[in-house]
């Protein structure tokens, strides 16, 4: 009559206090304070109080549902101490869930021989008799349950795939994320859920995209005109691919001329990933920079391989239209008032290329950069500080320009500048810079100024550690 409600009162306690915490003992402990300890103190009161007899078929329930508590309160302990709170590179980590349940389900078997030997008195030998005639017609009637078990079970000693690879079976492709008994687990990239029986799976031919090892091969097919040389389309093609996020540099991408198609010569990009997760971002990523890439080096992604429709601004005419492109230079702020015949000699020594968002257009050391001048997009200037980190220096948009510094010193480049949108620039060669200089000297002490504004900011980058 003391100790239980002083029971009561610590397991609460206990209870509210690790609840707090979110520790997951809250579950084991609420079992031994519902099921338990009531099944104790009852049996105590019945038959030590009370005096019923122990062999009473009330009392033989009663130690039952106390035995089958006390069993399900120790699996629970068991659970949490080994397996809940396990770290990702334990053993216990590495146990799979279907060794974990089929022990569980033999504990409890054993659990239950137990009962009914110590609380009804039952013979095992005749029931366990009993038990192999009727297991006949039982393993009869649960084929396919019992062959997914026993291949689940050959699956799991094989250990051919883990929660977390990605598995192709058929047409099938999905990431594990669990295995039982009875079935795998799969999610598909449309993010839907397959359950594929373990026995279908033991008889599959599969591939597993990260054993032995994560790294993965993936193909990109691609057709270029005719009149493209194919040594200029592979060094295009190797310098998209590996200024492409996710795609590694050691092993290399690979770029072989596969065959002269009907109109277009098919070229076969391999790209080495680390992550099989990611390969549809990577190869959006990487068909997106082959687009700007041909653009820039005036290459031909020819119908019907490859078919590009790409609707642009007017802009789009402004190689061919000398007065156009004066027109749209005069548009921005630092050519508002430079005369027409400085323009139209600027247009002659320019040249027009297009970046996709995240392109690199000059590279931290590059030597022999050119004046860029931003018609449409923005870039942002970055420069590697003294931890050797990339720091942001500041963005430029339409009107702004970049690489005079590198163009004037005849030096590498003190930074680096990245597309940060869609972006069209003008190119200009030293003899334009010169033109600029000498002709409109309001223009030149602007950009001298800018210059100089810049590099202070530069050096601001370059000492912050952060």
């Amino acid at each position: 009559m003391v100790g239980f409600p002083i029971l009561m009162l610590v397991l609460n306690e206990s209870i509210a206090y690790l609840q707090k915490q979110g520790r997951p003992l809250v579950n084991t402990l609420r079992i031994v304070r519902d099921l338990v300890l009531p099944l104790v103190v009852g049996f105590i009161v019945l038959t030590k109080v009370i005096g019923l007899d122990p062999e009473q078929t009330a009392i033989r329930l009663m130690q039952t549902a106390l035995w089958i508590s006390l069993i399900h309160a120790a699996l629970s302990l068991v659970n949490v101490l080994l397996f809940v709170d396990a770290g990702g590179n334990t053993w216990q980590a590495q146990v799979p869930k279907l060794l974990r349940d089929l022990t569980r389900f033999f504990l409890i078997l054993i659990g239950t021989a137990f009962v009914l030997s110590l609380v009804w008195k039952t013979d095992l030998g005749g029931l366990i008799t009993a038990l192999g005639v009727s297991s006949i017609v039982i393993g009869l009637a649960l084929q396919d349950t019992l062959g997914n078990l026993f291949s689940g079970i050959a699956l799991l000693f094989g250990r051919p795939f883990t929660i977390g690879d990605w598995l192709k079976f058929g047409d099938n492709i999905g990431k594990v994320i669990e295995i039982n008994w009875r079935a795998v687990h799969l999610l598909t990239r449309e993010q839907e859920m397959l359950i594929v029986p373990n026995s279908v799976l033991a008889k599959e031919v599969f591939y597993n995209y990260r054993r032995p090892q994560p790294l993965h091969r993936e193909t990109v097919e691609v057709g270029f005109s005719y009149n493209d040389p194919p040594n200029k389309i592979k060094m295009v093609l190797r310098q998209a691919a590996l200024e492409t996020a996710g795609v590694l540099s050691d092993p290399e991408p690979v770029i072989q001329t596969d065959a002269y198609g009907d109109s277009s010569i098919n070229y076969s990009v391999r790209l080495y990933l680390r992550d099989y997760e990611q390969v549809p971002q990577i190869r959006d990523a990487f068909i997106t920079r082959i687009w700007y890439a041909a653009q820039r080096h005036h290459l031909t992604i020819p119908f019907p391989i490859r078919t590009l429709i790409h609707e642009r601004p007017p802009r789009e005419d402004l190689k061919g239209s000398a007065n156009r492109v004066i027109e749209e230079l005069r548009s921005l702020p630092c050519f508002i008032t430079t005369r027409s015949e400085i323009l139209a000699q600027l247009v002659t020594n320019a040249d027009f290329k297009s970046f996709g968002q995240g392109e690199r257009i000059i590279y931290q050391g590059q030597a022999e950069v050119k004046l860029h001048f931003v018609l449409a997009g923005q870039v942002q200037l970055k420069v590697l500080n003294h931890a050797n980190h990339e720091q942001d220096v500041l963005p430029l948009s339409r009107g702004d320009f970049f690489g005079a510094t590198a163009l004037l010193s005849q030096e590498p480049s003190s930074n680096s500048v990245i597309a940060l949108s869609d972006v069209e620039v003008m190119i200009l060669e030293t003899a334009a810079m010169q033109v600029i200089i000498e002709r409109t000297p309001h223009l030149a002490r602007e950009m001298d100024e800018i210059i100089e504004a810049r590099r202070k900011a530069i050096n601001i980058a370059q000492r912050t550690h952060a």
